[in-house]
């Protein structure tokens, strides 16, 4: 919320028209003047919870913060860029304009405030059975926990022990109110519980089955609060819950679970056709089995745009028959005359990039967790078996040296991690992490560097350790003048 009112307002007539009633602001504030949305069937609360769970968000920094990429001009400047993403790519201090009405903030609070509808009403709600209500009020908290992990991982700093009962977090609201003005910050300790005991009060109602990718099923959950656990550094209580998710998916009704890269990008497989333009085809997350709880954001750097780009370290970091390299291209989007220097390379075939709970995630999350546990022989099995599903089986095995010594291993899973989630945003939210971790800081990069496409330096960027968090937009710090604004 934080003052967005006038973001919440605009959003509610879309609500009002998933449950079937009302037709226009105007009216509804009329009739309503607290904000309520009206709802008052258990399938209204259904119908509202859809609507808060089909829509693409529209997440972007990330994808432009991480320290696996770099630029190439002419391709990130003016037209052929997104201004606030060039900000955040030199880690500018303000990402968007005093002007700018819009942010992952107020994106992220107007689920916030629907899901905080359907949590405080719901059960109240006339006609549905009570495990039905109960199931609903579930996949609410979950989604509310989902909203805060970002929340806090943008604008929170990184989880630390010593700290976390003191850093300013996010304000926790939990009132679906558009007339609330005074908001002031929870910490990020106070956050953090707050969304274990959402995750924990939703986790023995939500489905049992997945059936619905944009619905929070019992494994999402799971994963979601595992890969809180490890934000947190608390590796032994994450374990158990991703473990959780993981046997939870052999009770999907609908696929879900890794796909082998090799299978799904040769002939009459799910990436197939392979466009030479545009790269595998993989846009359609809504039928991805590796898609367990889906919250897709627009990744124009997945497809579209050709200015950001892996840099020639990461690019180093795969083996030659590495299946993913297919949906990276050293050429600029539709240019075949000239490719990236260095040996950069672009994403495409793609398009979208699920920020909610994918299935190999929950894999690498789990090696590591078993890596950082000292379950050797665990964690080698497990990123094995992974890496058998991304490339030949002669590449996947992992080398004697790394298999044999806890932080080589360890590393060599942050780097999986690196390969296989390259320009999908992901890398920013480790790097935030591993800040905080006294053995494994040494692996966060602070460097993003700009090339011409003959390889001529053009600008360094550095990474200062207060953008490890993002400073709240100006439009929200202008409208709450008593809110403190991160350094």
């Amino acid at each position: 919320m934080l003052r967005v009112n006038k973001s919440i307002q605009k959003l509610l007539p879309g609500l009002l028209l998933v449950v079937g009633l009302g037709a226009c602001k105007k009216d509804f504030l009329e009739i309503n003047p607290k904000g309520k949305l009206i709802a008052e069937k258990t399938a209204d609360y259904n119908l509202l919870l859809n609507g808060n769970s089909l829509s693409t968000t529209s997440l972007f920094p990330q994808f432009v913060l991480g320290d696996e990429v770099a630029a190439a001009t002419p391709y990130f400047a003016g037209a052929n860029s997104i201004l606030s993403d060039e900000k955040a790519f030199r880690w500018e201090d303000d990402l968007y304009l005093p002007s700018d009405n819009n942010s992952e903030l107020t994106t992220l609070m107007r689920s916030v405030y629907v899901y905080n509808k359907i949590i405080n009403e719901v059960m109240d709600s006339q006609e549905g059975e009570e495990a039905q209500k109960q199931s609903i009020m579930a996949e609410a908290l979950g989604g509310r926990a989902w909203c805060y992990f970002m929340l806090i991982n943008y604008y929170g700093k990184p989880y630390n022990a010593a700290t976390a009962a003191t850093d300013l977090g996010v304000p926790k609201v939990t009132a679906a109110d558009v007339t609330q003005t005074k908001f002031t910050r929870a910490t990020v300790k106070e956050i953090y519980d707050f969304i274990i005991d959402d995750l924990t009060r939703a986790l023995p109602y939500l489905p049992a089955q997945l059936t619905n990718r944009t619905r929070m099923s019992k494994a999402a959950g799971e994963a979601l609060l595992g890969k809180v656990y490890v934000f947190m550094g608390q590796f032994d209580k994450a374990l158990t819950h991703l473990d959780a998710a993981v046997n939870d998916l052999s009770g999907a009704s609908i696929p879900a679970g890794l796909y082998d890269f090799q299978k799904e990008l040769s002939a009459g497989g799910a990436f197939t056709p392979i466009s030479p333009f545009l790269g595998p085809a993989r846009s359609n997350l809504y039928n991805d089995q590796e898609a367990l709880y889906l919250r897709q954001s627009f990744n124009y750097y997945s497809q579209y745009l050709s200015g950001v780009v892996i840099n020639s370290a990461t690019a180093s970091l795969y083996t030659a028959g590495d299946f993913r390299l297919q949906f990276l291209s050293s050429y600029p989007l539709l240019v075949f005359t000239e490719t990236y220097p260095k040996g950069m390379l672009r994403g495409y075939g793609r398009g979208f990039t699920n920020l909610g709970a994918s299935v190999p995630d929950i894999y690498l999350l789990r090696a590591e967790c078993k890596a950082r546990l000292n379950n050797i022989a665990g964690a080698v099995t497990d990123m094995e078996a992974f890496r058998q599903k991304r490339m030949p089986a002669a590449e996947a095995v992992i080398p004697a040296a790394v298999a044999a010594n806890q932080i080589a291993l360890t590393k060599f899973i942050l780097e999986e991690r690196i390969r296989e989630f390259a320009l999908e945003g992901y890398r920013w939210f480790d790097m935030r992490r591993l800040s905080v971790d006294p053995v494994y800081k040494s692996t966060v990069g602070s460097t993003h560097i700009v090339y011409n496409m003959s390889g001529v330096l053009q600008n360094t960027y550095t990474l200062k350790p207060e953008r490890l968090t993002l400073r709240f937009p100006l439009y929200i710090i202008n409208s709450n003048p008593g809110m403190e604004q991160n350094p």
